[in-house]
């Protein structure tokens, strides 16, 4: 039995569509912004495309308001969500994609979305525990962040000249760790406790040592609401 039928069958209120709109397709998966209330150019949809692959997807309603095991119960791990959340079955592999959509380029917004998507992993994680077949160290995940490009080179350079800094800084900071190299490189590799211990969040080996993808996705041309993903 795949992870995601362990888990619907476990948290079966979960498939209910009216719960955080459930679907299956072959190919894709669909993110939407819920929260587009503050940008003049808002980006509002990813497409995440790979042939020959089932996405069971949910929108952030899948993890929101878990207040009893972050912060009713702790001040470091926060209650947020992300935009989208997918189980990935390809051949006999599972994975697992997290989503969140920021409408303008900034790298406290990238590093916010990271963020919000290591609160909502580390929730989900808590409901996987509990599910047969789940095991962390079989499962692949990545974390894909999507935002505007850059309006102008006006504002690229500025976000270079504050990435030079960063990275000249004797404190480590997840823009000085991770963001040259996701802009450059879109995807990149790393352990979890990498990013997390940025943070001083604690968490077990078997978490901080999981290898996980980092993803950065910018629309085509600056004004897109749009943009598309493919794995």
């Amino acid at each position: 039995m795949s992870v995601n039928l362990s888990f619907v069958e476990l948290f079966n209120k979960v498939t209910n569509p009216s719960f955080a709109n459930k679907e299956t397709k072959i190919g894709s998966f669909e993110v939407k912004e819920y929260n587009t209330g503050d940008s003049l150019v808002p980006l509002s949809l990813l497409r995440v495309e790979q042939n020959d692959t089932e996405f069971t997807s949910f929108n952030h309603c899948l993890v929101h308001e878990m207040k009893d095991i972050t912060e009713k119960r702790t001040s470091i791990i926060h209650d947020s969500d992300c935009d989208g959340i997918a189980f990935v079955n390809h051949g006999t592999s599972d994975g697992l994609i997290l989503v969140e959509l920021k409408s303008q380029f900034s790298t406290k917004k990238i590093k916010d979305a990271f963020s919000q998507m290591i609160c909502s992993f580390l929730k989900l994680h808590a409901m996987l525990s509990l599910c047969k077949n789940y095991s962390i160290d079989s499962i692949s995940i990545q974390f894909i962040a999507a935002c505007q490009c850059f309006e102008d080179e006006i504002q690229e350079d500025g976000v270079y000249n504050r990435l030079n800094m960063a990275e000249r800084s004797a404190k480590a900071t997840f823009e000085g760790s991770f963001m040259r190299k996701l802009i450059e490189k879109h995807n990149i590799e790393v352990k979890l406790g990498d990013v997390t211990d940025l943070w001083g969040v604690p968490l077990n080996s078997s978490l901080t040592n999981k290898q996980l993808t980092l993803s950065l996705q910018m629309t085509k041309k600056y004004g897109d609401t749009s943009a598309v993903y493919v794995m």
